[in-house]
């Protein structure tokens, strides 16, 4: 049930960090078509981008996070503690 659970959770964590990497680089042929224009319409474009756009991208980037996080600690690959890795410390 777990090793399930985390195969489920760790495809959406894929899926869902896909789309967001993506949806991040969509807006750049619209910034550089605002920096082409300029004035004033080039300013209401990279407004649009960066008030209306954007901030759903982070959000589901970090919708991304949290599950992915969730999925390393139900599979117990807890990668943010302080455990020790192994017994024997390295040689130098």
């Amino acid at each position: 049930m777990r090793a399930k659970l985390y195969s489920v959770l760790n495809k959406i964590y894929g899926v869902l960090m896909s789309v967001s990497f993506f949806a991040g680089i969509i807006p750049l042929p619209g910034f550089l078509i605002a920096l082409c224009i300029g004035g004033t319409t080039g300013e209401k474009i990279c407004v649009f981008f960066g008030n209306g756009y954007y901030p759903w991208v982070i959000v589901l980037g970090s919708i991304a996070v949290v599950i992915g996080l969730i999925a390393m600690y139900v599979g117990k690959m807890e990668g943010l503690s302080v455990k020790k890795v192994s017994a024997e410390e390295p040689k130098t």
